[in-house]
């Protein structure tokens, strides 16, 4: 009997055939598992202080809220002027159309900016800046609360430039009430009229013609605050049209009953049976108008203030 190895499969040109495997035991190889699939991230809890922060550490954030703020700042110094907001809309308009945004990088919205600002200095004094700078930086020091010591120095600040711009607008004030005394003087030598009996039918002829320069012009600044308290008018000029609606024409002047009245150096010129004193003019409590006269070489007569008639009058 012949008795043939058997070959090795494979080697006999058929497949070879897989052997079951054993059964595991403890220690085998671990089943093969699959790896967990990553879960989703959670959405961004972002809040907006974080936000802010993000903003104020940024260079272009940063340089934009300064120069918000110093804008918004110095605007009340400025009487609320709006040109220079315009300004930096038309500044942000050309470089649009320009194309200079693209060279800008993202900055062209702070060269608007700082147009606004130009603007507003332009129409502000520097004790203005001051406070607006102070003010700035006692919101910076607001902002960062806790952390007191740079509110501090802001509150500081705010009361020193506070102080100086009291200062600065009083004695702008104290040189515009001479500027306008002095005007009022030399307007006096001018507008004044050359003899007493003039004053009352040149104040019915200017009001008559709606002369506000002629009737402001022949008033001292205490008879012109009165005259204008009886128009209930915010101005002198408003005054003088609220007048002339009540008396649109000038009237008959010639022998105008107001005689003239010299006591104790002052001299009134008695008004109160003329159409000054009807109920839509001057009135009873302005009927008599109190004269002076101007120095030389101009030596004209005004009017320095106001008398009511007398009940027997």
């Amino acid at each position: 009997m012949d008795v043939r190895p058997t070959p090795p499969p494979g080697e006999s040109g058929l497949p070879a055939v897989r052997q079951p495997s054993a059964v595991a035991r403890p220690g085998d190889a671990r089943p093969f598992v699959p790896p967990p699939s990553p879960e989703p991230e959670p959405p961004s809890q972002e809040t907006p202080a974080h936000r802010w922060r993000r903003l104020t550490r940024t260079r272009q954030g940063a340089a934009g809220l300064a120069i918000l703020a110093a804008a918004l700042l110095l605007w009340p110094f400025s009487g609320w002027f709006w040109i220079p907001w315009l300004a930096g809309l038309v500044v942000l308009v050309l470089v649009a159309l320009l194309r200079l945004d693209r060279l800008l990088h993202g900055w062209s919205w702070h060269l608007g900016g700082l147009a606004v600002l130009v603007g507003l200095m332009l129409n502000t004094g520097p004790w203005d800046w001051v406070l607006a700078a102070s003010l700035g930086v006692l919101l910076a020091g607001l902002v960062q609360l806790p952390w007191w010591r740079l509110a501090a120095v802001g509150a500081v600040l705010c009361l020193l430039a506070g102080a100086g711009w009291g200062v600065d607008r009083y004695r702008a004030e104290q040189e515009r009430a001479a500027q306008e005394a002095q005007r009022s003087k030399e307007n006096m030598s001018v507008l004044g009229e050359r003899s007493p009996e003039r004053v009352l039918p040149a104040l019915l002829e200017g009001i008559g013609q709606g002369d506000a320069v002629g009737v402001c012009g022949l008033l001292t600044e205490s008879a012109r605050n009165r005259f204008i308290q009886a128009a209930g008018a915010p101005d002198c000029a408003a005054a003088v049209a609220h007048f002339h609606a009540a008396l649109p024409h000038v009237p008959p002047l010639r022998d105008l009953d107001a005689p003239l009245v010299a006591e104790a150096g002052t001299t009134t010129v008695d008004g109160c049976r003329t159409v000054w004193v009807s109920p839509d003019l001057g009135g009873s409590a302005l009927g008599g108008l109190q004269l002076a006269q101007a120095p030389p070489p101009g030596a004209t007569w005004f009017i320095r203030g106001f008398a009511p008639c007398s009940t027997d009058t």
